[in-house]
């Protein structure tokens, strides 16, 4: 049976934060990333913080560990505090392996010092083989837990979730469900360690029951093993729903990844979706990124060994958006700060039906994009070709397709525990105003966030005016050919 966190009015515990010790998986990540710089900026009181970086494309862990340092995100810190990025640490090593690829000197290390985790590392991508998927989202689960029973300190556990894996549930409490179907994690990961690749993935579609993805399911099936562990281990759960730019910290409208939804805003913005396949109706549950790590920092005080806290961060109870709200906000922003890689005006209409939508994908889509690719090669100019690109993101819309389709609610009582903690001080310098948030200001910090930190272009009120103005009457002008191609063929 499902049982709800109970929020109650207890005595604020002692700071868990002061003089400790943190690690964090998936640092180099979006949400891990912000987590990050939001608690070296906001509790000088801890000590360290290990972050785990593995070797990448042929640079080393070392290498890689300086870059991360430059990050853009640093920047308030490295001009106010910069004595406390002195406190981050890292571990080379790699959470696909065992042990986390720590050799023994760092794991007795983090055994012996670390008191709070934060496990963010998961690979988000939909459409990821089953193998990879339950490699990273749930054998990477039940290692670190396992390496948790080994540390002595350990004050609290913190996993990150998604709302979204309870999929075949319309109504989503903060508790732990069964999957669905029912699968025995501890056998699912024999399976995934004994099965070999090809098989296995080839097998994803007949267990994964309603889960449209691998993400959603392992996810949900690394939410077991988690659960499995509450008696052995302080632990709680953050679930959000699909995260977006920041509100606020540490920079408005900071982006710095194009996965889920801040990817097709990002495209529409260019003008290269003219179609999605969705419920304009329907609400979508975005939550920006600072809101998710405050409720992480939050939840992490709450962690008791015995009983398992959960909490949904998500904001369609309590400041709901519909797609087509979203929609029109999106276009209304990139039309008003456009970028300078516009390729058509933004501009595109929610579809729910699959035929008409291919139809207007096609139509909208795909013969501009090949006109342009054709334009490109005939002046000899050095640009990338528009239609790979266009392909990639009709994908990335089909993928998203069951989120805009369908519609969950998933019930927060965890507001009112994050406003007791704000309101007695215990983490007054954190916020969770969801109710308050205006979404054409904060839609507007989006879209100028995606020109800065993803197209890294520079920012002025009047920067491309000129651009959009030129696309806007090819515009016009092609529609009104094609109209007429139209009535001259068929009439």
């Amino acid at each position: 049976m499902c049982q709800a966190m109970e929020v109650d009015n207890m005595e604020p515990k002692l700071d868990i934060y002061r003089d400790s010790v943190v690690f964090i998986t998936g640092a180099t990540g979006f949400v891990g990333k912000a987590l990050l710089e939001k608690l070296l900026w906001s509790f000088p009181q801890i000590e360290r913080i290990y972050i785990l970086i593995r070797p990448k494309g042929g640079v080393g862990a070392e290498q890689r560990f300086q870059n991360f340092l430059q990050n853009g995100i640093f920047e308030r810190l490295r001009s106010a505090y910069p004595e406390r990025l002195k406190k981050i640490a890292y571990f080379p090593g790699n959470i696909e392996d065992d042990n986390f690829g720590l050799n023994e000197l760092d794991k007795l290390k983090l055994c012996a010092q670390v008191q709070i985790i934060f496990h963010s590392a998961a690979t988000v991508r939909f459409n990821e083989c089953l193998k990879v998927a339950a490699r990273v989202n749930s054998v990477a689960t039940y290692n670190l837990l396992e390496m948790c029973r080994e540390i002595t300190q350990l004050k609290s556990f913190l996993y990150v979730s998604t709302a979204y894996c309870n999929p075949g549930r319309k109504y989503v409490d903060e508790c732990i469900y069964p999957t669905l179907p029912p699968v025995d994690w501890l056998q699912f990961l024999t399976c995934t360690k004994k099965i070999p690749d090809d098989y296995l993935n080839r097998m994803a579609d007949y267990i994964k029951g309603p889960h449209v993805n691998t993400y959603t399911f392992t996810k949900s099936i690394a939410e077991q093993i988690v659960n499995s562990y509450k008696d052995l281990i302080p632990i709680v759960i953050v679930r959000p729903s699909i995260v977006t730019a920041a509100y606020k910290e540490p920079y408005p409208g900071w982006i710095d990844n194009i996965q889920a939804i801040s990817g097709i805003m990002m495209e529409i913005g260019k003008g290269g979706i003219s179609s999605i396949l969705g419920d304009k109706n329907l609400i979508c549950d975005i939550i920006p990124v600072d809101f998710v790590v405050n409720a992480m920092i939050m939840m992490a005080h709450k962690a008791e060994l015995g009983s398992i806290s959960i909490c949904n961060a998500t904001s369609g109870v309590t400041n709901p958006i519909s797609w087509q709200r979203l929609g029109e906000l999106t276009m209304k922003w990139s039309r008003i700060y456009p970028t300078k890689r516009m390729i058509m005006f933004p501009n595109f209409k929610y579809r729910r039906n699959s035929l008409k939508h291919e139809l207007a994908v096609w139509l909208l889509h795909f013969v501009p994009a090949i006109f342009m690719d054709l334009r490109t090669l005939l002046l000899g100019q050095k640009k990338r070709f528009v239609t790979p690109i266009a392909s990639r993101f009709r994908q990335a819309c089909l993928a998203g397709s069951f989120f805009s389709l369908n519609e969950w609610i998933f019930k927060n009582r965890s507001r009112y525990y994050f406003k007791d903690l704000i309101e007695n001080g215990t983490f007054r310098m954190l916020y969770w105003n969801l109710d308050e948030l205006d979404y054409d200001d904060y839609i507007r910090c989006h879209m100028i966030g995606i020109n800065r930190y993803l197209h890294r272009e520079k920012f002025t009120i009047d920067a491309n005016k000129m651009q959009v103005t030129r696309v806007y009457w090819f515009w016009i002008f092609a529609h009104l050919f094609f109209y007429m191609m139209i009535v001259y063929v068929f009439l």
